[in-house]
């Protein structure tokens, strides 16, 4: 089915329009070629290789469309050249009889020819007539072939909606390529912060790819998340103008449509610091945190997402930190060291559930937070997590993590005790003791959902003294044992590496008698 278009036409073209142009022969170069406006133009194909050229001069700059309709015997091949006899774009889509079909041809004030060729060596058909019918669009929001590269892209309005059509399926003209037909886009960007969001809408029998590029060509993102006929998205992009970038579209099948139009929906939003700023997949490009809370999203697939954290103040603190879950994404929660070397990875919950980190000791200076998905193969650009932290003041009485190896351990006195978390998969937490005289020291662990305690006691050698265990899960755990003055260290754990609980403190207490 044929579309409908809004034409723009000059107001002599709109009356001549209605009138069907005749090709007056001979018009087999340009200096014979005949002159025509917007309208219905119908023509011959004397013989197997006759070529008409039709000059068209625009008054302003316009979109233009032209479709060639099929006759017997012929197969047409299309093209578009400028004032300069360049050939801008070439058409040959179809077989014998087919249609053939240009469209979003940039024009700007000047002559144009429209050149009607055919194909086939056995030609015969000299009485039938085609019809062309050419059309000029308004080019605001519109793509403007050819934008086959960098360096002809075609503005996009940001924000706004801009129009384009994957087509013709090959690009004739770049054979250096493949043949591949591709879309440019230049965005332009003003000084200043700002998220840069771009929704492209599916097209049928297209599979399309959507890359973001800097001006030295790099390539920063590649968005390939829908499937055949389904859109793409880019969100939360993060931009410093002034600056220029450029959006790059192509079908992974080589499939086109002329029917069809794609639309690319912009907007630039003034950064606010509530929502991650990309790219951010590496240390360099993390997003500063600032605030209590940030949201961002996993996509495309294999996305990282960096997180800055600055530590003011001297003295001991701890960093407190979750991220909410995502359906069907099993996001992994990382603590790195202002160097990006991971402290430590949070990976508790299943598919669809938040990760907490229960706490971790901290001093002034920079701290990264990193969110991922661990599988690195799914994404979701729709649904957003919220990373969220706080930094307090360490208080005595309560666990400083990383505390899981004896060179780290907490120190705690006789008589006094500690509040801490098995917090993650594998937390092992450690703690040093001093015992002044010979001593029968009383060990008190309160129990915890979800956790079996495993206590080994070990002395100054860091050699085994000796092992208690919980009952069972939940189960609180009471011993003692005769020391010597020295020093001991006592270290927890869970009997099995995957049990934790990130909401219920363990207290330890230690007494002699």
């Amino acid at each position: 089915m044929k579309r409908l278009r809004l034409l723009w036409l000059p107001a002599a073209a709109l009356l001549l329009s209605a009138c069907v142009q005749r090709e007056k022969e001979p018009d087999h170069d340009y200096g014979t070629a005949t002159l025509i406006h917007p309208g219905k133009v119908e023509g011959h194909i004397e013989t197997a290789s006759d070529v008409d050229f039709y000059r068209l001069d625009v008054s302003q700059d316009a979109i233009l469309n032209v479709h060639l309709g099929g006759i017997r015997d012929v197969d047409f091949v299309l093209s578009i050249r400028d004032k300069d006899h360049q050939e801008l774009k070439r058409y040959d889509e179809t077989g014998l009889g087919g249609d053939e079909e240009a469209l979003d041809v940039g024009v700007h004030p000047g002559s144009y020819y429209i050149v009607v060729s055919n194909k086939n060596p056995d030609a015969s058909n000299p009485t039938q007539a085609y019809s062309m019918e050419v059309e000029l669009e308004k080019p605001t929001g519109h793509e403007m072939e050819p934008n086959e590269t960098m360096q002809t892209a075609s503005p996009l309005d940001v924000p706004g909606v801009t129009t384009g059509h994957y087509w013709p399926s090959r690009n004739l003209l770049a054979g250096d390529t493949d043949y591949l037909e591709q879309d440019w886009f230049r965005i332009d960007v003003s000084t200043g912060l700002y998220l840069l969001n771009i929704d492209l809408s599916g097209v049928s029998m297209v599979d399309a790819v959507m890359e973001v590029y800097d001006t030295n060509g790099y390539m920063l993102e590649r968005i390939d998340q829908g499937g055949i006929g389904e859109g793409e998205s880019l969100k939360d992009f993060g931009v410093r103008g002034p600056v220029t970038y450029y959006l790059r579209l192509y079908s992974k099948t080589g499939t086109g449509n002329p029917d069809q139009a794609y639309e690319i929906l912009s907007e630039l939003i003034p950064y606010n610091g509530k929502t991650e700023f990309e790219p951010n997949n590496q240390r360099p490009d993390a997003t500063p945190f600032t605030g209590d809370s940030i949201t961002g999203t996993i996509a495309p697939a294999g996305d990282v997402d960096w997180y800055k954290i600055s530590v003011s103040g001297p003295g001991k603190q701890v960093l407190r930190a979750s991220v909410t879950g995502v359906d069907n994404m099993e996001l992994t929660l990382t603590a790195a060291d202002a160097l990006g070397n991971p402290i430590l990875t949070i990976d508790n919950a299943g598919r669809g559930q938040p990760q907490v980190l229960t706490g971790l000791g901290v001093t002034q200076g920079d701290y990264y937070l990193i969110v991922a998905e661990k599988t690195g193969r799914r994404a979701d650009n729709r649904n957003p997590y919220t990373l969220s932290k706080t930094i307090t003041p360490f208080e005595p009485g309560l666990e400083y993590e990383l505390n899981d190896t004896t060179a780290t351990a907490n120190a705690i006195k006789v008589g006094s005790g500690v509040d801490g978390y098995i917090g993650w998969k594998g937390d092992v937490d450690v703690y040093q003791f001093n015992v002044y005289q010979n001593s029968d020291v009383v060990f008190e662990l309160a129990g915890i959902a979800n956790v079996q305690f495993v206590a080994t006691l070990l002395d100054q050698d860091y050699k085994e003294v000796q092992t208690w265990r919980a009952a069972k899960p939940g189960d609180s755990l009471t011993f003692d044992r005769s020391l010597a003055a020295g020093t001991y260290y006592l270290k927890l754990s869970a009997a099995d590496p995957s049990q934790n609980n990130v909401r219920d403190k363990y207290s330890l207490r230690l007494r002699a008698r």
